[in-house]
């Protein structure tokens, strides 16, 4: 009897062995990987950082079966600050854990923040990853899985940093950065009615229209001024060839005796980033006008320079990508990039000459508020959409969307290595 048990399993161990050759000979190119959710023990994360050494450059991975871990609504979401220089920022918002999101007074608080790629074991687990466009040296996933949300993000230019690879043409599903049509917005300044509400910049931005007069206490803010221009910067060299501008009206005031007071890096005037409250207080006191001159011209791209004017009863010379009416309501700027520097002075000397015309810049104070903070917090959006069902969409046309003109920037200046670092 036991002549013929032994039998029957040398019988079987021996069909068990015939059938892992056949596995290994036709699928000797697949590696399959099962990951079961989240127990973050030493030896997990040990086997697991093993097996990515092995298979992270096999892109047959992308294909294979993946267990989706089970999770109720109500659990955490966890999101993966992709590159570890968001650590780097002194903002409350790239602080790790549940903190943020609390401490904003969130709708929902049940979002997680980490850097830590191996929080879960697989960074499928995670239902957001946050890819910052500003440090991109870190290598991107090729491992993803449907249900997931890959999320771009960015406060600098698309012209300084455009995105180059088709690889990133469907590659991300929301986007988080200063253009108007991102699906969570990061601007520098926002837009509300005198009774609080968030109005805009929009895209279809509507002004008040006609405003009411300036009004007498907002006049009052305004007496005293006898300076004509002046201007906080320290990058002398840029994309937008700003300083060639700026010298073209330079050397029109000075037909005028007037001139623009620089101060930074790229004048002889001084103002220390410590003491910057004393230097806008100078600003509001003493000058007509301040140039918001922008280093790169992108779509949207609108800096906080501008917030240094609006806040301080000072009129705005501004110069960049924008569409500035989505931004600022008719009269109360000047646009430099679309007239030159004769007509510039014009207006300048016309305002200084007749109180009545400079006074009219300011009429939008009757009727809006400017803020450097939105309403409700990015990251409590960002938790709000984790926490919605059919949410996920794709940006196909992706490096178009952020900047048009990127084939003539690519070709030109980032063809070598702009945001080409893709597998891991």
């Amino acid at each position: 009897m036991s002549k013929i048990l032994n039998a029957i399993l040398i019988t079987a161990y021996f069909a068990l062995f015939l059938q892992y050759l056949t596995t290994i000979i036709s699928h000797q190119d697949v590696d399959i990987i099962e990951v079961t959710y989240a127990t973050k023990t030493p030896g997990f994360i040990k086997k697991m950082n093993r097996n990515y050494k092995k298979k992270r450059n096999n892109i047959t991975t992308m294909r294979l079966k993946y267990k989706v871990p089970f999770r109720l609504h109500t659990d955490l979401k966890y999101i993966l600050r992709w590159t570890e220089g968001f650590s780097q920022y002194d903002q409350q918002m790239y602080k790790s854990g549940q903190e943020t999101f609390i401490q904003n007074n969130c709708s929902y608080i049940n979002c997680y923040m980490t850097t830590d790629k191996s929080l879960l074991g697989d960074p499928r687990n995670f239902d957001a990853i946050l890819f910052d466009v500003e440090n991109n040296w870190d290598e991107h996933p090729t491992l993803r899985r449907s249900e997931q949300n890959f999320i771009f993000m960015a406060s600098e230019s698309a012209s300084n940093f455009p995105v180059c690879h088709p690889y990133f043409d469907s590659f991300y599903n929301w986007t988080w950065s200063y253009k108007l049509d991102s699906n969570i917005l990061k601007t520098f300044l926002y837009i509300f009615d005198k009774n609080g509400r968030p109005v805009g910049p929009k895209i279809a931005m509507k002004w008040i229209d006609p405003m009411k007069p300036t009004s007498n206490d907002v006049k009052l803010r305004l007496n005293g001024k006898n300076k004509a221009v002046a201007w906080f910067v320290s990058n002398c060299r840029t994309k937008s060839r700003r300083e060639y501008l700026a010298n073209n009206l330079t050397r029109e005031l000075k037909k005028h005796d007037m001139k623009i007071d620089i101060y930074g890096w790229c004048g002889k005037l001084t103002c220390p980033k410590d003491r910057m409250d004393e230097c806008l207080n100078m600003l509001e006191e003493n000058y007509y006008f301040f140039l918001v001159f922008e280093n790169s011209l992108s779509e949207d791209y609108v800096t906080e320079k501008l917030m240094h004017a609006l806040q301080h009863f000072t009129v705005p010379i501004v110069y960049g990508g924008a569409n500035y009416s989505r931004f600022l309501p008719s009269g109360s700027y000047i646009n430099a990039g679309e007239m030159d520097a004769e007509t510039i002075v014009a207006k300048i000397i016309e305002a200084i000459k007749n109180p009545d015309i400079y006074q009219n810049y300011f009429r939008w104070h009757n009727h809006y508020v400017y803020k450097r903070s939105s309403k409700v917090p990015e990251v409590c959006t960002l938790c709000e959409m984790l926490n919605k069902p059919d949410q996920s969409t794709v940006v196909k046309d992706f490096r178009k969307w952020w900047n048009p003109n990127y084939q003539q920037l690519c070709e030109k200046d980032f063809n070598r290595n702009a945001y080409q670092f893709i597998g891991q």
